[in-house]
């Protein structure tokens, strides 16, 4: 191989101009015309005859800068020959200087493009005296053209930029000259490729990213609150402490306090603030203060809504970004502020603005000053830490930092942030019961009614943040309490306490629309104040509690017999079939054989004994029940009314086997009675149905009772008057009916005749101790079970029905657990005494300020029952008076006597015949006006509300400490 001088022949060719006589050595670059070797050529050569000499050779023998060994593929070394047919001039200096102009580099080893095509060169030495370049096919001493220089190819010719001669380049020569340009024009090509498949995965990524279709849980967690009619707090229920406020409900105050601090920019921002993330980012980058470049609308985002989390996660960020930008885009700027402040933590179990200052301040969030505003707004940034004790200065300092903020916003004037003084912080963590002792009962009552009524989970319950208005009355409820423990001291004083197995239960009932306006459901759970068997107030225990069963609410889920106050439902089933109350007559006679119900038209045969040690009537046909009264001279014919204030068991037993025991049961279920958890659906042919052997609760006596009260319209009873959250209203599930006809009027008329019947048990029947001292009337039964076990007093004016009951823990009608004693009573376990007393009692405070409202006069429709054998119908002999050795009256030594008149405002009509007197026509119409010969004072021993001789197999016991009341349908 030859030496670098004898591979590239280069001559400076131009001495006056400077310049080299051929370009090709920078022809690979240059943008000038194109030289002989296809490469772009400058027109000026090489400054000074600089050539780029690049000796690296490929296989076919061409270097990097076009030019090629001279060995390969030439006939000759001659370092001045130069390929191709180049334009023919004479080897002056003046062609080859316009040579070297027009077709690159002058050496002898320049390539062209199409050095395969072309000619075999043949080589002419210079001209004598040349100091050119010899040129290929010029011939030689050919004198230049006169007058013009070395001509151009054009283009498109045979050497032409697109002619066969065009340049080659070769693979690689780009990358093997690096300049600063091409390394910043790279660095910059990546950069922008970078930012534009960034951006094209951005705009993917958010549009396919889409708000949650649903909050997190937990954000709407909420305690459900139960308030009193009057808006006192019964109790909560769950354990998060939050309040669901609307956006007007919170004050103006307030939401300026938080922006100033937390996002002054809301209102004008599209749910992100970029310079809020670069200044974060550089504040955390340059080790100061840990910033946050979230707004409240990420804030609000990342709480509330299901599937964003708080994983410190390029994607979760994101994720979080796009989800604002579409909130903030689908949402009004209220709406998000709202849930925002409804949602977020403040410490101390509080969730939300409302909840922090129950919390902190114990008042409502409407009622807050600025400075309290402010420091609400200031613990949102520390919930857990700034409100203990070691860190007050840290929220003091955070508090003017809202203050200031404020200030800069101009919702403060500095001189009045200078004067506040940092408010007075408290710890009022909300109560889950409320203060009063019957407060957890009644939180129990409203429980089983939203999951029995409404079907709530407890999920909803707990968590659903819910307010419960309820109809109970605090001053009302309040009264029953004073009233039954006031009584309860009066049995201790007389000799005769309440014992531990011993239970009282009441429900007083609005008849209007069935809402429970009070009742005395126990005497407290563990930590409440009550009345103890001597008569003695002081705090319930754990141990007492147990034996007491003070947790179980007596008045509502309790259930027990109910003994004769369950006669109402018969006559009331009986005048639903069209019995006359004033006209018909009740087969009274004692010790009957009652036939089945299935044989209606079949009369009662009389029994030939009762078996001492039993008390069962013998003598009685099979299938027959043996039934007896309370006492031997109740024998005879009674009219309804009459039975009903004397409660004779003959009587009304046998008025059920004529109308049947399914009715009887339908009638009691259309007063609300749960025939399943009383057992009445089991009994439905059973005698003992009639003298209250099933297992009632005092609620569903009360219920019974309002339902007569209210002319025969059923209501379901209820604690509950208003269900709300959030502002929406759950619509009360209070059902209404006709339970004695569907036409209004013949409904009406019918419950009066009941009402009517009802209307003498206070007068001269077996409850003369509930008769008020104003005389107004009162409508009423009394029951009493064998050995006085259950006792029960039930009694209504038309504003307000109120039923009292007292009952023992044993049910079955043996053992030794009886209420009588009571009070130093023989008797004091009858319906008419204790019952009765402490209705009085209640009665005497609540109802007699009242106005007198009279009952509506009965319309007697139907036909005229006999129930009475013909053959004992005109029987002339007359019953002997009844006798009661025992003071009835309870601490006060004697029952009340009925007010001059008969005590009654508007006196109902007299009864068709004295049914004291054996011999009665009931065909005959109206009446003598004679009253019963038995007075009220020995009838108010409430001698008549026991059947001692009932028969302890008719007697089917089913005592349930459960629920159940309020399950209807």
């Amino acid at each position: 191989m030859s030496s670098k001088a004898d591979d590239f022949d280069v001559r400076f060719r131009d001495d006056r101009e400077g310049r080299a006589w051929g370009s090709g050595a920078d022809g690979n670059y240059a943008n000038g015309d194109d030289g002989d070797g296809g490469y772009d050529g400058n027109d000026h050569g090489a400054i000074g005859g600089t050539v780029d000499y690049d000796l690296d050779y490929d296989a076919n023998g061409w270097d990097t800068q076009g030019f090629r060994r001279p060995e390969v593929g030439y006939p000759d070394h001659h370092e001045t020959a130069q390929l191709g047919a180049g334009v023919h001039a004479a080897p002056t200096r003046e062609n080859e200087q316009r040579n070297g102009r027009e077709h690159g580099r002058g050496g002898s080893h320049a390539r062209t493009a199409s050095h395969l095509q072309a000619d075999p060169p043949t080589w002419t030495p210079d001209a004598p005296g040349s100091t050119g370049p010899w040129l290929p096919n010029q011939p030689p001493n050919q004198p230049p053209q006169p007058g013009r220089r070395g001509r151009r190819e054009r283009p498109g010719g045979p050497r032409g930029p697109r002619g066969p001669h065009d340049r080659v380049k070769v693979k690689g020569s780009w990358w093997r000259h690096w300049t600063w340009r091409k390394a910043l024009g790279l660095v910059l090509s990546i950069i922008g490729g970078l930012v534009v498949l960034g951006a094209v995965a951005v705009i993917m990524i958010y549009e396919h990213t889409s708000v949650p279709s649903s909050a997190m849980a937990a954000t709407g967690y909420a305690q459900t609150t139960v308030e009193s009619s009057d808006g006192t707090l019964i109790g909560r229920f769950g354990t998060t402490n939050r309040v669901q406020l609307n956006y007007d409900q919170i004050p103006k105050s307030l939401i300026w306090a938080v922006l100033a601090i937390e996002d002054r920019n809301f209102f004008n921002e599209g749910g992100i603030s970029p310079t809020g993330i670069v200044r974060a980012a550089y504040e955390d980058m340059r080790g100061g203060d840990l910033q946050g470049g979230s707004t409240i609308t990420q804030e609000f985002v990342r709480q509330y809504y299901a599937g964003i989390g708080t994983q410190q996660t390029l994607s979760r960020k994101f994720k979080e970004i796009f989800v604002a930008m579409k909130v903030a885009k689908e949402k009004s700027k209220q709406w998000i502020l709202q849930n925002y402040l409804n949602t977020i933590y403040f410490g101390d179990g509080a969730y939300g603005v409302q909840a922090a200052a129950e919390t902190y301040f114990n008042k409502p969030v409407w009622d807050l000053t600025v400075a309290q505003d402010a420091v609400i707004a200031a613990v949102i940034q520390q919930p857990s830490t700034y409100l203990l004790p070691q860190y007050r200065s840290d929220l003091v300092a955070r508090w003017h930092v809202v203050l200031n903020g404020m200030v800069a916003t101009g919702h403060l004037t500095a001189p009045q942030a200078a004067a506040m003084k940092f408010p007075a912080i408290g710890d009022n963590v909300p109560r889950s019961v409320g203060k009063d002792v019957w407060d957890p009962y009644i939180l129990q009552q409203v429980y089983y009614e939203l999951v029995d009524v409404y079907h709530f989970s407890q999920s909803q319950i707990y968590n659903g943040g819910y307010v419960i208005k309820t109809t109970i009355d605090d001053a009302k409820m309040k009264a029953l309490y004073q009233a039954v423990q006031q009584n309860e001291m009066q049995m201790a004083a007389d000799g005769g306490a309440l014992q531990s197995y011993m239970h009282i239960g009441a429900v007083l009932e609005n008849p209007a629309n069935g809402a429970i306006e009070a009742v005395y459901p126990g005497p407290g759970y563990p930590g409440s104040r009550y009345v103890d068997a001597d008569g003695v107030t002081h705090t319930m225990t754990a141990k007492e509690c147990k034996i007491l069963d003070c947790e179980v609410n007596m008045a509502v889920y309790n259930r027990e017999q109910v003994g004769s106050s369950f006669k109402p439902y018969i006559l009331a089933t009986a005048v639903e079939q069209k019995m006359n109350v004033q006209t018909s007559t009740l087969d009274g006679f004692d010790d009957l054989c009652i036939p089945p119900d299935t044989q209606p038209s079949t009369y009662p045969v009389t029994g030939t004994a009762v078996d001492p040690a039993t008390g069962k009537l013998l003598g009685c046909p099979v299938s027959y029940d043996g039934v007896t009264n309370d006492d031997t001279a109740e024998n005879g014919p009674y009219t309804p009314q009459n039975a009903m204030a004397q409660s004779i068991n003959t009587a009304y037993t046998d008025l059920w086997h004529q109308v049947g025991g399914t009715a009887v049961l339908n009638m009691a279920q259309s007063m609300g009675v749960n025939l399943d958890l009383s057992g009445l659906d089991t009994m439905t042919h059973e005698a003992g149905v009639a003298l209250g052997q099933a297992s009632l609760t005092v609620a569903e006596q009360a219920t019974m009772l309002a339902t007569i009260d209210d002319n025969g319209v059923y209501h379901d009873a209820h604690v509950i008057s208003s269900i709300t959250r959030n502002g929406v209203v759950t619509p009360i599930q209070i059902t209404s009916s006709l339970v004695f006809s569907p036409d209004p009027t013949l409904n009406t008329e019918e419950a009066t005749q009941v009402q009517y019947a009802m209307s003498k048990t206070t007068v001269d029947g077996t409850a003369t101790a509930a008769a008020m001292t104003d005389g107004r009337e009162i409508i009423g039964k009394t029951g009493t079970t064998n050995t006085a076990q259950s006792a029960f007093f039930i009694g209504a004016i038309p504003q307000e029905a109120l039923a009292v009951g007292m009952f023992t823990n044993n049910q079955s009608g043996t053992g030794n657990q009886t209420l009588n004693g009571l009070g130093g009573q023989s008797q004091g376990g009858f319906g008419g005494t204790w019952p009765a007393t402490i209705w009085h009692t209640y009665a005497q405070n609540e109802f007699l300020p009242l106005p007198v409202v009279q009952f509506t006069t009965p319309v007697f429709t139907g036909q005229m029952w006999n129930l009475v054998p013909p053959n004992l119908r005109n029987v002339g002999k007359k019953h002997p008076k009844k006798k009661h050795d025992q003071n009835p009256n309870p601490g006060n030594g004697g029952f009340p006597s009925p007010p001059p008149g008969n005590g009654n405002p508007n006196p109902y009509p007299t009864y068709s015949c004295d049914p004291s007197v054996v011999t009665c026509n009931p065909n005959a119409p109206g009446g003598d006006g004679n009253t019963q010969s038995v007075s009220a004072i020995e009838a108010g021993a409430a001698m008549g509300g026991i059947f001692a001789g009932l028969p302890a197999t008719c007697l089917w016991v089913r005592r349930r400490a459960r629920r159940g009341v309020t399950k209807r349908g």
